[in-house]
Parts: structure tokens; C-alpha cells; sequence
């Protein structure tokens, strides 16, 4: 097994023996696990700590049907217009050779209850191990591995989509960090299943001066045609939470909704540099409770002077 595999079977096994802990602990050993520190649970300072205490003590009953990739669809098509949606070629609870060789291809097959498990489907797929793989995706409780609450309350399916990207590469995913209704920046992920690169942006598409867990490519990416459109979408998509990532696909004829998380990396990210988690989590007023509709995000300043131009 290389290296890479070692590596993810010894994390797998950490984690399973998590699951028999309460959330509390699981969630503290897991934060020890990635920064060899303790998270602050009751005055959490940092923005992973922030985000394990919503992981903790966040339970808004809209938030289950959000993260499920086949509801949030109509939610989407409701709010934003059905434009925005990938099309869903099917759905179910157990799925078979015969459905996958009927599917039209290029197509992608996924969990509804998950993150970052996906099957490119083409003319080469061999349909008896991706339907092996795809049905043990229905058997794992998602939940459990990082204590991400509505993960756990979603009925579990098996979804395909038509294929997004040209030419077999997978497009670029736009994710948009909204914090108190603002979009404070946005992550560019480049080639996630070949040459994973990451870069970040501010609203402006000012490159920032930031890394998290993945190389940052040295040439700056071009904004996308319909920035506007999405840091719209995403506003309207985030209202009434604290924090939410929206990701969006930006396709020729418009933005195709991608999906909504509560706890980007599990609210493990690794930033570079690492003191940007505290001034995250010091610009973000949470836990504090907003009230009369007034945000209590402080001015992003600290982020936007991490902003500089980069040569290729």
C-alpha cells in the first residue's frame, strides 16, 4: 500500500474508534488529532474552534435537507431558479448494473449523505465494482467520522448527475465563505480528483495571500464570468445562518449550485498561514447571537490586507 493509503487507513481507523465516544470528546480528540492542541469548547476564540462549537450545539432543522444533495435541489430551484440546478438522472436507496448502464455518460455518481466521495462515470466504468463501491457509501453513517450533526439525520441515497466538465476534467469549484449574510472570500479548487491546487480570493477577486491543506497554483486564476451572479446566489442562499459555504459551478450559460456545508474541512482547515485562523475567528463575532436583523461580523479588513498581487 503506498503512502498516501497508509496514511488514510491509519486515519480511518482513529476515527472509527471516535464513533464510540460522545460528541464532546470525539469532537476534542479529533481537533488534537490535526492541531495537537485541545479545542476551547466553551470560549472558542479560533475559527475551528468556532466551528466545533456549532458542530456541538448547532441543531436548526433546516439544515438536514441542505446538506442533502438530492433535496437541497429543490430548495435551490425555489429560491434561486431551476437554471441553477444540475439535473438529477436518478435516485435510490440501492443502485444496480442495470441502472448504471442506462445512465448517460459522462456522468458522476454520489452519496446524498456525504462530502468527497464521487464516481466518474464513462464509457469505460466497470459497472460491478462501481455499484459495490456506491452501495457501501448507504452503509456508513457520515456523522459519526467529524460529529457533523445533519449529516446524521439525512435518509440515505445514491444520486448520478450528468457530468458538469469538459473534455473529462472536472471544472473549477467555486466556494463561497459567508459569514453573517457577508461573503467574506472564496476558495478556487482546481483539478480535485488530478492535481488538487486551492487559491482564495476576496469578493473583489484580489488574490489573497492564503493556503489551506493543498498547493496554491503561482498563476492567479481568472475571475469567473458570473461572479456577480454567484456572490448574489450564495448571500440569498446563506440568509439566516451564522456561517455557511456555498459552492457553485460557473458554466457557460450560468451558475450550477454545487452544494452547501456548515463545517468546510469538518472546521479542520489548516490555513497558511496559521495565525489566520485566529484572525478569522476574531473578525467573526460568533458565538454571539445576532438580533434585529444586524450582522455582528467585524470589518474584514485584517483578511483583506492578507491580499496581494502574485506573479506566475
Amino acid at each position: 500500500m503506498a503512502g498516501g493509503g497508509l496514511r488514510w487507513a491509519a486515519k480511518r481507523a482513529y476515527l472509527e474508534a471516535l464513533r464510540f465516544l460522545p460528541d464532546r470528546m470525539a469532537i476534542s480528540a479529533d481537533y488534537f488529532r490535526v492541531f495537537g492542541s485541545f479545542p476551547k469548547l466553551d470560549e472558542p476564540k479560533r475559527f475551528s474552534e468556532k466551528i466545533q462549537h456549532m458542530k456541538l450545539h448547532m441543531r436548526d432543522p433546516r439544515m438536514p435537507a441542505l446538506v442533502d444533495k438530492v433535496l437541497v435541489k429543490d430548495h435551490v430551484a425555489a429560491v434561486l431558479g431551476p437554471d441553477w440546478v444540475i439535473p438529477t438522472l436518478w435516485r435510490g436507496g440501492e443502485v444496480t448494473e442495470e441502472v448504471l448502464r442506462a445512465a448517460p455518460r459522462p456522468a458522476v455518481m454520489k452519496p446524498n449523505h456525504s462530502s468527497a466521495q464521487v464516481i466518474f462515470l464513462d464509457e469505460d466504468t466497470d459497472a460491478e465494482h462501481a455499484v459495490r463501491r456506491a452501495n457501501r457509501w448507504l452503509k456508513f453513517d457520515y456523522h459519526l467520522m467529524h460529529r457533523e450533526w445533519a449529516y446524521g439525520q439525512v435518509a440515505r441515497q445514491v444520486l448520478i448527475e450528468p457530468f458538469v466538465g469538459e473534455g473529462g476534467v472536472a471544472p473549477p469549484d467555486y466556494k463561497f465563505w459567508v459569514f453573517d449574510g457577508e461573503v467574506r472570500f472564496i476558495q478556487v479548487d482546481h483539478g480535485r480528483f488530478e492535481q488538487h491546487t486551492r487559491q482564495f480570493y476576496d469578493p473583489r477577486w484580489t488574490r489573497l495571500n492564503l493556503n489551506m491543506n493543498y498547493p496554491s497554483s503561482p498563476a492567479p486564476a481568472p475571475a469567473p464570468k458570473h461572479l456577480k451572479d454567484m456572490l448574489e446566489g450564495a448571500a440569498v442562499l446563506a440568509e439566516g445562518f451564522r456561517f455557511v459555504r456555498v459552492d457553485f459551478y460557473d458554466a457557460a450559460r450560468g451558475p450550477l449550485f454545487g452544494e452547501m456545508t456548515f463545517a468546510p474541512e469538518a472546521g479542520l482547515c489548516r490555513f497558511e498561514p496559521r495565525d489566520f485562523d485566529w484572525t478569522l475567528g476574531e473578525s467573526w463575532a460568533y458565538p454571539r447571537a445576532v438580533s434585529g436583523g444586524q450582522s455582528l461580523a467585524a470589518p474584514f479588513d485584517t483578511i483583506r490586507a492578507l491580499a496581494q498581487h502574485r506573479e506566475p
